[in-house]
């Protein structure tokens, strides 16, 4: 069995929910499509590594402190790079003026709802309602919703279109 088919194991045997697995399919493939389009502009990604991040990132969704739980999962795995990816991709360990195979997931799960491509406030509008009258959720929120934004904006400089409207 090669990595990707263990990586599709995973997520087949993960039991999350249909909609979350469906949700990282479409993760997996922005982030496939992301990485080759700036490798088209000089970088040096490993694009299948940024499918099975993407395709790997939520297989702990339905736990509290799931992108840890996924982390520590994966290296029990021996996926130590998949991993890395994982543990990252609820915002920490993300540089916003940097592109790596963790970035790359990061900003494709920012902007895949379900498993649809939307902007980065698109994709945010619900987690500020969501902690209206929190005050800390509420700052917790915009804190994430600027970080991605500024990730997003960076790559959009490089690509030189909108993420959201990025054509796989």
């Amino acid at each position: 069995m090669n990595i990707n088919e263990k990586c599709i194991e995973i997520l087949e045997g993960c039991g999350q929910p249909r909609q979350v697995t469906e949700h990282c399919r479409a993760v997996a493939e922005t982030s496939r499509a992301l990485a080759l389009a700036l490798n088209a502009r000089g970088y040096a990604l490993d694009a299948e590594l940024c499918w099975r991040g993407g395709l790997l990132h939520d297989i702990r969704r339905t736990e509290r402190f799931h992108s840890i739980k996924g982390m520590l999962y994966l290296l029990e795995a021996g996926l130590q790079d998949e991993a890395r990816i994982v543990g990252a991709h609820m915002g920490d360990f993300i540089d916003t003026d940097r592109v790596a195979e963790k970035e790359v997931v990061y900003i494709a799960d920012k902007i895949t709802k379900g498993t649809n491509r939307v902007s980065v406030a698109e994709r945010y509008a619900r987690s500020l309602e969501k902690f209206a009258g929190d005050e800390a959720g509420t700052k917790a929120a915009y804190e994430r919703r600027e970080q991605s934004m500024k990730l997003a904006g960076f790559m959009e400089g490089i690509l030189g279109c909108e993420l959201d409207k990025f054509d796989q």
